[in-house]
C-alpha cells in the first residue's frame, strides 16, 4: 500500500455535542479528508444518519418540526445529564470532603 499523503488532508471535521461546554467539550469524533470531497462527505454522513440510524437533517427538522420536539427532547436529555453530574460530584464530596 502506498504511503499516505497527509498534506492533501486539507479539511477537518470534529464532531462535538452542541450542549458540551465549549471550553471542554468532547470530541466524538474526527476526520480528516481532502477539502475537495467535503460537500460529498457531509451529504454521506446526513445520508447515514437518516438511513441507518433514524435521524433527520436540520432542514427536515425547521420544516417538519414545527414543535421543536427535538430540541427539547436533546435539552431535556442534556439537563438530565448534567444534573445527574452534579449529583455524583455532591455525594462524593458528601463521601470523601473536598
Amino acid at each position: 500500500m502506498a504511503a499516505k499523503d497527509y498534506s492533501k488532508l486539507n479539511k477537518q471535521f470534529v464532531v462535538i455535542d452542541m450542549y458540551d461546554d465549549s471550553e471542554d467539550c468532547e470530541v466524538q469524533a474526527g476526520v480528516a479528508i481532502p477539502a475537495e470531497h467535503a460537500e460529498a462527505f457531509i451529504a454521506e454522513v446526513e445520508r447515514i444518519a437518516v438511513e441507518k440510524f433514524g435521524g433527520a437533517t436540520f432542514s427536515e427538522l425547521l420544516d417538519c418540526d414545527e414543535n421543536d420536539e427535538s430540541m427539547d427532547a436533546s435539552s431535556k436529555k442534556n439537563f438530565s445529564d448534567q444534573l445527574g453530574r452534579v449529583i455524583a460530584a455532591a455525594e462524593r464530596i458528601m463521601r470523601e470532603g473536598r
